[in-house]
């Protein structure tokens, strides 16, 4: 990298041929670009960037939960999408290159100090309805009546997201209700806990996966 002085017509900035310029802290400089490498990427690279685009497209829709799912974590400068986007890549795959696949009981949509559901159990108690049921247990330091309990569907044959919620810790079940199309599809779950401030949440439970009736 090479600092100038201004010319007559002011600062280079932009690129010509191999050279860029640029501005640093009111610092003028040149440097050359970077040479293409010849060198082709080795199996470890191209495991890493296969499971960063399965992982970019798993979650990617569902970002907002994420946010909400890890606000409750110390992740000092990350954003609940960049902690769960890091869970996943570290301990959610199994399988070698290129045969990988998501392990879905290992994923995580929340990490957080509330209590998690107690006793919970998940059943097909009718064709395309998901009954949940909990033990009512609470406390006055982390498991609350009134804790909003979210519940989190993956359709994985079209890589979509459905997020149903309107019970409470204190309700003991929630009842799903999945369209007739989607009779014969397997359904993965999860379940969270979120605090009547919106901020403190849950660790998520996973549901398990179905194949609905």
């Amino acid at each position: 990298m090479a600092r100038f002085l201004k010319g007559i017509h002011g600062s280079y900035s932009g690129k010509v041929g191999n050279v860029v310029g640029s501005s640093w802290r009111g610092i003028d400089y040149v440097r050359s670009l970077p040479k293409k490498s010849s060198k082709a990427s080795s199996e470890a690279q191209l495991a890493q960037r296969m499971k960063f685009g399965m992982t970019t497209s798993f979650l990617k829709s569902i970002k907002d939960i994420l946010m909400l799912g890890f606000s409750d974590s110390k992740l000092r400068n990350k954003t609940g999408y960049n902690g769960a986007f890091q869970q996943l890549i570290n301990h959610a795959f199994r399988g070698n290159y290129p045969d990988f696949a998501i392990d879905f009981a290992a994923v995580k949509i929340a990490s957080g100090s509330l209590a998690a559901l107690v006793g919970l159990v998940v059943g097909e108690v009718a064709p395309r309805v998901l009954n949940l049921t909990w033990d009512p247990i609470i406390n006055r330091f982390n498991a609350f009546d009134d804790d909003q309990v979210l519940v989190i569907l993956y359709d994985e044959a079209d890589n979509l997201f459905f997020a149903y919620e309107g019970a409470t810790r204190s309700d003991a079940a929630i009842d799903i209700v999945l369209p007739d199309s989607y009779t014969g599809k397997k359904i993965v779950g999860w379940s969270f806990n979120i605090h009547r401030d919106g901020l403190i949440t849950s660790t998520s439970q996973y549901l398990g996966e179905f194949v609905l009736n």
